[in-house]
C-alpha cells in the first residue's frame, strides 16, 4: 500500500558532505578554511639520529684515548732488574774423607792457608813472639803501597846518608846481616828491596824508612797502622828490620801479611829471586831462603835471632786439577842456630799440604750453571767457559758462588762474571741471547 505522505526526495550526489569543522587539538577551524599563519620561523625536528651518531664517536673516541693511556703506561713502566742465580744442584761441595794430619812442628807455632779456600790448619797457640827478620815483609810492604813500583822496573833511585853508614860500625859489632852501604851510594828502589828482601839488609831497612817517612819512629808508625788495617791484631813493630826483640808477631798474622804482599807483582818478582846481584858489579850474594824452587816454593822471607829462634813465611804455587793455587805459611820460634830449622819445618808442612789437596770438576766448559730471570717469566741460560773444578782436601765443604751482574739484554757469548767455587775462578757467558721482555707481556703485566 503506498504512503499517503509526501515523500522529499535529495538529488544524489558524488561528493560526500564536508563535515562541520575539523578539530586538532586547541585549534578549530570550519572545513575547508584556511589556519591561520603563526609568526616567527618554523621550528623542525631536532635531526636525533645525528644527535646519538655523535655521542657514540664520542665515546669511542674516549676509550680508543683511554686505551693509548694504558698501552703507552705499561710501556713507559721500568723493567724488573734482572737476576742471576745457580742452577747447579748444590751450592757447596764437600770432599770425601777426614781432615789430613799434617807434620805440623812440636815447637814455637805454625799456620797454613790455601789462597780461595782459607786456612788449612795451624799449631803452637797464638802468643806473639819475636819476628826476627820476617819483619822486613812488612817494611816491604808499606814502602811499596807508599810507592809503587812497576813490573820489572828499576824504580827511582835513593841516595844513601851519612847517619846510615855511620851507623854500620855498631851494626857489624853485633853481627847483623848488611848489604854495607856507603854515604852518598845510590840504590834504585829495586836494587834496594832486593837487598831487604834477598839477604835481608838491616842497613837498607832503615834507609828504606828514611826515605819513606823521613826517621825510623814515623815509618814505624806506617807499619803499625797497616798491621791493624790487615787485622794482624797480635802484632807490634818498633823497628824497620826486625833486629829488635819488641818486634813480635804470631804465625797466623804473618800469613795475612805475606799473602797481602804476595798480591803486589813487584813483591812477588823480588821475593822470587835467589841471588842479589849489585848494580855496581861487585859480588853476587846469595839469599837465605834456601826452599825456594823446590815443591813449588815461590818466596817467602827468612829470619833468624837468639831471642825469636828460627822464623820462617812462606809462599808455594801447586797445580791441582786445572787450578793453580798458592799456599801460604809461616814456622816461628823454631829452637834451631839459624833459620834452618824454621825452613825445614815448612818443607815438610808445604809436602803435606801439597799431598792433600784434591780436584773435582762440577761442570764441564759450557754447561748451564746459571740463568738470568727477567723477572717477567722469562729466562736465560747461562754457561761455564772453562771447567768449573773446586780444589780442597778431604773433610772440607767448600761453596760455590756467583759474582756477576744481569744487564736487561745482551748477546750470546756474553761475559757477565765468574763463577767461584773456593780457589777456582771460571768465566760465566751468556747461553743464549738475551733479551728484553716482548710487548705482550708488558702489556699484560700486573702492577708491581
Amino acid at each position: 500500500m503506498r504512503s499517503t505522505d509526501p515523500t522529499v526526495e535529495t538529488p544524489l550526489s558524488s561528493t560526500p558532505a564536508p563535515p562541520a569543522s575539523t578539530d586538532s587539538g586547541q585549534w578549530a577551524v570550519p572545513w575547508g578554511a584556511q589556519a591561520p599563519q603563526q609568526a616567527g620561523p618554523e621550528v623542525e625536528a631536532p635531526p636525533k639520529k645525528k644527535k646519538r651518531r655523535g655521542r657514540l664517536i664520542a665515546a669511542v673516541l674516549v676509550l680508543v684515548l683511554l686505551a693509548g693511556g694504558l698501552v703507552g703506561g705499561q710501556l713507559l713502566r721500568p723493567l724488573p732488574e734482572p737476576t742471576l742465580s745457580l742452577t747447579l744442584s748444590k751450592t757447596s761441595h764437600t770432599f770425601d774423607g777426614a781432615k789430613p794430619l799434617l807434620a805440623w812442628p812440636g815447637q814455637g807455632q805454625s799456620a797454613l792457608y790455601v789462597e780461595g779456600i782459607g786456612t788449612m790448619g795451624a799449631a803452637g797457640g797464638g802468643v806473639p813472639t819475636p819476628t826476627a827478620s820476617v819483619a822486613k815483609v812488612m817494611t816491604a810492604y808499606v814502602f811499596l803501597k807508599s810507592h809503587p813500583l812497576a813490573s820489572g822496573q828499576p824504580g827511582p833511585t835513593y841516595t844513601v846518608s851519612r847517619e846510615a853508614a855511620m851507623r854500620l860500625v855498631g851494626q857489624k859489632r853485633r853481627g847483623e846481616s848488611l848489604l854495607e852501604v856507603t854515604a852518598g851510594q845510590r840504590l834504585t828502589q829495586r836494587k834496594a828491596l832486593e837487598a831487604l828482601m834477598i839477604i835481608s839488609a838491616n842497613d837498607v831497612a832503615h834507609e828504606l824508612a828514611r826515605w819513606d817517612a823521613g826517621n825510623p819512629a814515623a815509618f814505624v808508625a806506617k807499619m803499625n797502622a797497616a798491621a791493624k788495617q790487615l787485622g794482624m791484631n797480635n802484632t807490634r813493630y818498633t823497628d824497620p828490620s826486625g833486629y829488635h826483640s819488641g818486634t813480635v808477631s804470631t804465625a797466623a798474622d804473618q800469613v795475612k801479611l805475606l799473602r797481602a804482599a804476595m798480591r803486589i807483582p813487584a813483591f812477588a818478582e823480588i821475593v822470587a829471586k835467589r841471588r842479589y846481584v849489585p848494580d855496581t858489579g861487585g859480588p853476587v850474594r846469595i839469599g837465605g831462603n834456601m826452599l825456594l824452587g823446590q815443591l813449588g816454593v815461590v818466596g817467602g822471607k827468612t829470619g833468624f835471632t837468639d831471642a825469636a829462634g828460627g822464623n820462617y813465611v812462606f809462599a808455594a804455587r801447586k797445580r791441582v786439577g786445572d787450578v793453580n793455587t798458592l799456599i801460604v805459611g809461616a814456622v816461628m820460634g823454631q829452637r834451631s842456630a839459624s833459620a834452618v830449622g824454621a825452613i825445614d819445618a815448612a818443607k815438610n808442612l808445604v809436602a803435606g799440604a801439597e799431598g792433600a789437596l784434591v780436584s773435582v770438576t762440577l761442570a764441564p766448559a759450557g754447561q748451564q750453571v746459571a740463568e738470568v730471570d727477567d723477572g717477567m717469566g722469562g729466562t736465560t741460560p747461562v754457561t761455564t767457559k772453562a771447567p768449573l773444578t773446586v780444589i780442597g782436601w778431604p773433610g772440607l765443604t767448600v761453596p760455590v758462588k756467583i759474582e756477576a751482574n744481569a744487564p736487561h739484554k745482551a748477546a750470546q757469548g756474553t761475559q757477565l762474571g765468574t763463577v767461584t767455587a773456593g780457589a777456582s775462578r771460571v768465566p760465566l757467558v751468556l747461553g743464549a741471547e738475551l733479551t728484553e721482555p716482548p710487548v705482550t707481556k708488558r702489556l699484560l703485566r700486573l702492577a708491581d
